[in-house]
């Protein structure tokens, strides 16, 4: 029963939250979203951590290769055609000043599926059993930028999407020496700690990044995420943290929409630096509890920090 009340206030607050917009609703049935099929590489340095009873007992260092296929789009910051128009309340922005704000501005997205690789990094002050893992994820970012002389612009994105994982561990039964015959400065891994996550498992990737193209179809993307690996899927514990997430999720969008409308060139950087802040923080709360604020088992998390190469096939901008 308390699940069907928390689905209730979430809808309630999500129809008060959606009445109370001040934008019109476009919905234009068209598909400029997806036109550009694009490739992402990248590579980077993950550190990963598994809680306790109350400390970290995992702590290394991971190189990682990832490889993204997908959609991307860079759009007018202000839709100025619109074909199916549906609003609460007047659109107060005329179509010149969207004219002159979209020479400056831009609405981007990237949507896909990437697949990446990591490999536990050895080196002569670390151990523990965690070697590797393999990753599959849905992608989904948006976000704005701002345009600069002939093709180039900057991105600001963020994304939450879900994900599955193959945790690659090893049985060790003997710990190796403590460095320079001292005390070990790394927390060593218990192997029992691992068997929760010993298939495949399912999980949440929180992802903000900074693209820069400096060319046609051509950008370097600079990306920091965190990975939150569920040692077991519990789904209406997981729909419920999931609730508490799309409501403030809807909070700071409905407030950066307001930004947008009477400040537009500040708000890609408020919108990128709050739903940054906002994925940092839930991710936080589900160090301890994996569906926060339900009383569950701590996550496995993977921290990245990664620079790659976006190309796109396809004609920018094209109406």
């Amino acid at each position: 029963m308390k699940h069907f009340i928390f689905l209730f206030i979430f809808l309630l607050v999500l129809s008060n939250v959606l009445l109370s917009q001040t934008n019109v609703y476009d919905f234009n049935f068209d598909f400029k979203r997806i036109k550009n099929p694009a490739i992402r590489i990248d590579f980077g340095w993950d550190n990963s951590s598994l809680r306790g009873n109350d400390k970290e007992t995992l702590t290394n260092s991971l190189s990682s290769f990832g490889l993204d296929f997908g959609f991307a789009s860079t759009q007018d910051f202000f839709p100025i055609e619109k074909k199916v128009k549906y609003a609460f309340t007047n659109d107060t922005i005329s179509s010149e000043q969207k004219r002159l704000f979209n020479k400056s501005l831009t609405d981007n997205s990237f949507w896909g599926l990437g697949l990446s690789l990591k490999h536990y990094t050895n080196s002569n002050n670390t151990y523990n059993n965690f070697s590797g893992a393999f990753v599959v994820n849905f992608i989904r970012m948006d976000g704005s930028g701002y345009k600069f002389g002939g093709n180039s612009n900057l991105k600001l994105l963020t994304g939450s999407n879900m994900a599955w994982y193959w945790l690659d561990y090893s049985y060790a039964d003997e710990k190796p020496p403590p460095p320079s015959g001292g005390e070990p400065t790394i927390q060593y891994a218990n192997i029992n700690c691992f068997e929760p996550f010993s298939s495949i498992r399912f999980g949440t990737k929180y992802r903000s990044e900074v693209s820069f193209q400096f060319m046609r179809g051509v950008s370097i993307c600079g990306e920091a995420n965190r990975m939150v690996i569920f040692p077991r899927t519990l789904f209406w514990k997981y729909v419920g943290s999931e609730m508490v997430y799309s409501i403030g999720g809807g909070v700071v969008s409905y407030f950066t929409g307001k930004i947008k409308t009477s400040n537009p060139y500040v708000y890609p950087v408020v919108d990128f630096i709050l739903k940054t802040g906002l994925n940092f923080g839930i991710s936080e709360l589900q160090k301890d509890k994996m569906n926060w604020p339900y009383n569950t088992a701590p996550p496995l998390i993977i921290d990245q920090y990664r620079i790659g190469l976006q190309l796109e096939f396809g004609m920018v901008n094209k109406k």
